[in-house]
């Protein structure tokens, strides 16, 4: 552990900013399905609603990571920080004025969710500008935190305002808050794309990001086990644990200590990782999500709540070490000038699997019971985890700076 060097002025802004809209956003999640039950849709509605925002996400991904590769990433993020704050006004202003027809409520999700596959490679991108290689994990531990915390904190907030006010109220916070992050992004310096001879047309860049992205095995073996972990591990605990903690464990109350252990445990692995740099990131990281398996036994045994809330801590520990060490191995060993690219294949092959997750888990725990898809995600889990280290390249690689070429005589 060396001596921890001062974050850079630009760095700070763009962590405030980040941390204000994504505190706003995390507060929506209450807000919006209670505006979407109140409105009198039910619990299909919102299904609806969610997935209107999930597909936007997975639909556009790859063509933000070419614009994110070719425009200032910086002017990405602005104009994605405009138009959610723009729509979550709109909506809000809506919502005071009266109930809001579903497909409506959609279009808003939508519009919300095509903004997210913009700005993630955008900031995926712009962070190894603004700070040099030695704090690139220190950097990507405080955007995790900041997930993290406001996962834990957002929506507990964001439920006491809908209780004593109403869900526009929070609509209305949300835009303000991307208000907020656009006047910090104003002051990160704006970034230069790479100079490129020719500007090739878009299937080019999108077949160079592909080429860039098979061509580095450890990336894609572990994109294809986050693939499968999003087809099997997450989709059985998030759909199967609130039906687990309504039948045996005292109710909704009981889901949310879980989540909330979950939450805390993210944060307490997100900060672990601004002081502790291992020299095999992907090795820890790999090793970190193996906590993921006892938190679905537990779950599927239907543990003593406090086994589960405990295994829910280690497992989100496990998260916020594996995404901080994952952000800084990409951006530390993938060209700046592909980076958005891949790190966009990277979202869209991790999460394609997971809306046929959410179905197929229904269908099996109504066929075997709710213990056989949760153990079929700790097996899944355990099995991927296990062939990523199998590996040369995941064990070998470092966020070091490459040695030199030895010198031609």
């Amino acid at each position: 552990m060396g001596s921890q060097q001062p974050i850079s002025r630009p760095m700070r802004n763009l962590l405030a900013g980040f941390y204000t809209s994504l505190f706003g956003s995390q507060m929506t999640t209450v807000a919006l399905a209670f505006a979407v039950l109140a409105s009198g849709h039910g619990a299909a509605g919102l299904g609806l609603v969610l997935a209107a925002g999930r597909l936007p996400t997975v639909a556009f991904v790859l063509v933000a990571g070419v614009l994110a590769d070719r425009l200032p990433r910086r002017t990405v993020m602005l104009i994605t920080d405009a138009a959610r704050g723009a729509s979550q006004a709109v909506l809000a202003v809506w919502l005071f004025t009266g109930d809001v027809p579903l497909v409506v409520l959609m279009l808003f999700a939508a519009v919300d969710g095509l903004g997210n596959a913009f700005f993630r490679p955008a900031l995926v991108g712009l962070v190894p500008s603004l700070t040099d290689r030695s704090g690139l994990q220190r950097a990507n531990a405080l955007i995790g935190f900041g997930r993290s915390f406001s996962s834990l904190a957002g929506p507990a907030l964001g439920g006491l305002l809908v209780a004593f006010t109403d869900p526009a109220t929070v609509f209305a916070i949300d835009a303000a808050t991307y208000a907020v992050s656009a006047l910090f992004l104003f002051a990160v310096p704006r970034d230069v794309p790479t100079p490129r001879p020719h500007r090739p047309g878009m299937l080019t860049d999108l077949r160079e990001g592909w080429t860039e992205f098979r061509s580095r095995r450890w990336v894609w073996s572990v994109v294809a086990q986050f693939g499968l972990v999003h087809l099997t591990t997450v989709p059985a605990y998030l759909v199967l644990g609130p039906q687990i903690a309504a039948d045996s464990l005292g109710g909704a109350q009981s889901w949310g200590f879980i989540l909330g252990c979950f939450g805390a445990g993210s944060v307490a692995g997100g900060l672990l990782m601004v002081r502790f740099t291992p020299r095999h990131p992907m090795v820890v990281a790999t090793l970190g999500m193996l906590w993921f398996v006892p938190a679905s036994i537990a779950l599927a045994l239907q543990a003593p709540l406090a086994v589960i809330m405990a295994t829910g801590f280690l497992a989100g520990i496990g998260i916020g070490v594996f995404g901080t060490l994952w952000a800084t191995v990409l951006q530390a060993n993938v060209p700046t000038q592909v980076l958005s690219r891949v790190s966009a294949y990277d979202w869209f092959g991790s999460l394609i699997t997971l809306p046929l997750g959410f179905t197929l888990v229904g269908v099996l725990a109504g066929q075997w019971g709710t213990a056989f898809p949760l153990l079929l995600g700790a097996a899944t889990m355990a099995l991927s985890c296990a062939a990523v280290l199998t590996v040369p390249e995941v064990r070998r690689l470092t966020v070091e700076p490459a040695p030199a070429p030895p010198a031609v005589a």
